[in-house]
């Protein structure tokens, strides 16, 4: 007799799209994953904080994890991993936990006390509609399908509290701390595999850096937060002076891809801008760390937008939260490490661009792998 289905709580709404359940996703591929992706930070930087939780179908796997550099010096890292079933239901694993109140506006994430020293509650309510930045984008290589993925973008206002080491943050809405998140699904390069490229696959015939792939230049992904509106762009600009799309999705188009979505309130019409370039880029000590400049965004009737910007946070840098090899196995994102693993450490980002343990060793980092909040001005 074959083994019943699972039905889960989401199998209540009518919103079924094939004849399977939500126990279960339309592909065998292990690398197909689901999960948000939030990043908070108050308008003085005194901490900058990145939080993620993914579920990994195929691996049967739920991870998540927490960075936060302080202007002490200091990135605080944690990481947890747990088997998804049969508890899918739960968006919860170690003391990560996140709640959706209402959709596309209301939710609520935090980390309970635990032996790192990084705990949360942080309320979230967006204040303009999401932007589809990735509407099923698909990379192929040779014919071959690489990765495709879907995901939005959103600002927000928040209000809580954080508590780093025993230092605490209370924010309210009005407050000034901002709010950015990113929601995505499907099969990623190496996500849900260890991030270690398959050794049964033909090496390529078309080298994989062109377009968003391009390893050099300058890459700014910005997601901004305005009284009336909120404002997103991406584009890398290459060693040869071309600006490129380069956002989450693999976009590989030559120029930019942006969006500008109003309050919910509004009755303006959302827009993208049709041209993007950059001037008075300034860096940290000469070195590849960026530390102020000015974009100029033209919109469609043709005026164009000048804003200022600033960084005003030390950076986070991305390697901490399990990605390439970023967990203690060094064995990736996605991967079953049994039914409950909860890890941590803190390093010392003091210096522009290196990064330290406590032991004084300098830890390798990703290439483009550091977030920072940026103020910008108009």
């Amino acid at each position: 007799m074959p083994r019943p289905r699972v039905l889960t709580e989401l199998d209540e709404w009518p919103r079924h799209q094939t004849i399977d359940t939500f126990n279960s996703v339309q592909t065998a591929s292990p690398e197909w994953s689901d999960g948000y992706w939030h990043c908070f930070g108050d308008p003085a930087g005194e901490v900058n904080l990145i939080t993620a939780i993914r579920l990994y179908p195929n691996t049967d796997v739920m991870d998540a994890y927490a960075i936060v550099s302080v202007d002490d010096g200091k990135q605080y890292n944690l990481r947890a991993s747990r088997r998804l079933r049969p508890r899918i239901d739960e968006l919860r694993v170690g003391p990560f936990w996140q709640e959706i109140i209402r959709g596309m506006r209301t939710l609520r994430i935090g980390c309970d006390d635990n032996a790192h020293g990084i705990e949360f509650d942080i309320l979230w309510e967006s204040k303009a509609p999401a932007y589809d930045e990735a509407p099923g984008v698909q990379y192929r290589l040779d014919g071959r399908l690489v990765a495709e993925r879907s995901n939005y973008i959103q600002a927000a206002d928040i209000a809580g509290w954080i508590r780093i080491n025993g230092r605490e943050w209370k924010f309210d809405f009005g407050d000034g701390w901002g709010g950015t998140r990113d929601h995505s699904w499907g099969i990623g390069a190496g996500t849900g595999t260890g991030a270690k490229p398959n050794p049964y696959v033909a090496p390529p015939l078309t080298p994989p850096d062109q377009g968003s792939f391009r390893a050099d230049g300058m890459r700014h992904w910005a997601v901004v937060n305005m009284p009336d509106r909120c404002l997103y762009y991406a584009f890398r600009l290459g060693e040869d002076g071309v600006y490129r799309a380069s956002g989450t999705g693999r976009q590989s188009d030559i120029g930019i891809h942006s969006w500008v979505e109003y309050a919910y309130d509004s009755d303006k019409e959302s827009f993208a801008y049709t041209d993007i370039r950059i001037s008075d880029h300034e860096w940290e000590d000469g070195l590849p760390r960026f530390k102020r400049g000015k974009i100029h965004l033209t919109r469609p009737d043709g005026v164009v937008e000048n804003y200022q910007l600033e960084v005003v946070s030390e950076p986070v840098y991305m390697r901490a939260g399990g990605y390439a090899d970023g967990w203690n196995d060094r064995l990736g994102r996605g991967v079953f490490r049994g039914d409950l693993v909860v890890e941590g450490e803190v390093w010392d980002v003091s210096h522009p661009v290196k990064v330290f343990d406590d032991d004084g060793n300098e830890i390798p980092q990703m290439s483009g792998g550091g977030a920072d909040a940026v103020l910008s001005t108009g």
